[in-house]
């Protein structure tokens, strides 16, 4: 048994041994692998600098010569249908834009070729709303939520705007409204909504009062006998507490607040919680073009001096290549 044990413990200690060997092996190369690529940074400096003055000149001159373009996000209610039937309905006017389309463009923005031309592009977008408590997390601009995702608000959604004049932004916003408002079916879903409401409305008016008046009841019209004697034994009627009523008067008066809330100010297919102009930035700034091109010439520049780099062993594979 104690020889067992031993060898036991010997076979142990020599795998560890072993892993503490490979470990370090594995180190060891990665340090040297690091090591090679400064040496071949530091031998290619010169050309991959060369390559990188050229992307960024690169990248300067197509900020120069390309128009500044803004966008701006519009965040809304859908009152009439849901936000994803609004979304739908307003990427339309994407699907025009980026066809420039621009005679179906006219005919349904109202907007002349002049104004068009101020105009990249009108996307609406998802709102995300991760807690459920109502208001927007996450705008899904690159579309990755399906619209069954729970997570996606039905009321909430997002316009975003692309301008080449920031001074176009009040008038896109008024057409687009003008857009959805001339939808007759959109119309139509809308007035049904509030005719619902004011019904609606009247019968919690009328649910309110039949409670009050159970309540009145309690407190005034009934008599003491409450509590009656039967063979001796003190009984207690089975009645509806007084405190229920309450609670139940508060409840429809809060439902009763929200619907004429929702009435009062969401009257219109849609109702604009914030408008294009309170945020407007530049899309294609020079930071962007001189990231892009910095980006594309560093992997440019790293191509090219591997070729160099390997050119002899390019040419032997090619030549070996045409041989068989």
């Amino acid at each position: 048994m104690t020889t067992e044990k031993r060898n036991d413990e010997i076979d142990l200690i020599e795998v560890f041994q072993k892993m503490g060997q490979g470990i370090a092996n594995l180190f060891n190369k990665l340090i040297n692998f690091l090591y090679q690529v400064i040496l071949f940074f530091i031998r290619r400096a010169v050309l991959i600098t060369i390559v990188l003055i050229m992307g960024i000149s690169f990248g300067f001159m197509r900020y120069k010569t390309t128009p500044r373009f803004y966008s701006s996000s519009l965040e809304a209610y859908s009152n009439a249908m849901s936000s994803i039937d609004m979304i739908n309905y307003i990427n339309n006017i994407h699907e025009l834009f980026v066809e420039n389309n621009k005679e179906n463009l006219t005919s349904k923005l109202n907007i002349d070729t002049t104004g068009l031309d101020k105009i990249k592009d009108v996307k609406a977008f998802k709102a995300i709303d991760l807690n459920k408590d109502g208001i927007t997390d996450i705008i899904d601009y690159n579309d990755k939520y399906q619209t069954s995702d729970s997570t996606i608000s039905r009321s909430r959604f997002i316009i975003k705007v692309e301008v080449y004049d920031q001074s176009v932004f009040p008038l896109i916003q008024n057409r687009i409204l003008q857009y959805i408002e001339q939808n007759k079916y959109i119309s139509e879903l809308n007035s049904i909504r509030k005719k619902q409401l004011e019904e609606l409305i009247v019968k919690l008016n009328s649910e309110i009062n039949i409670l009050d008046s159970l309540k009145k009841t309690e407190y005034f019209n009934k008599n003491d006998d409450k509590l009656k004697t039967q063979a001796g034994q003190l009984l207690v009627m089975n009645e509806q507490p007084t405190q229920l009523y309450h609670s139940q008067i508060i409840g429809l008066y809060k439902e009763k607040q929200n619907l004429e809330q929702q009435l009062e100010l969401r009257t219109d297919p849609i109702t604009i919680i914030q408008d294009f102009s309170a945020l407007s930035i530049t899309e294609n700034n020079l930071f962007f073009y001189l990231k892009r091109w910095l980006i594309n010439a560093f992997v440019l520049g790293v191509l090219l001096a591997l070729i160099i780099e390997n050119f002899r062993k390019l040419k032997n594979v090619v030549f070996d290549a045409r041989k068989k």
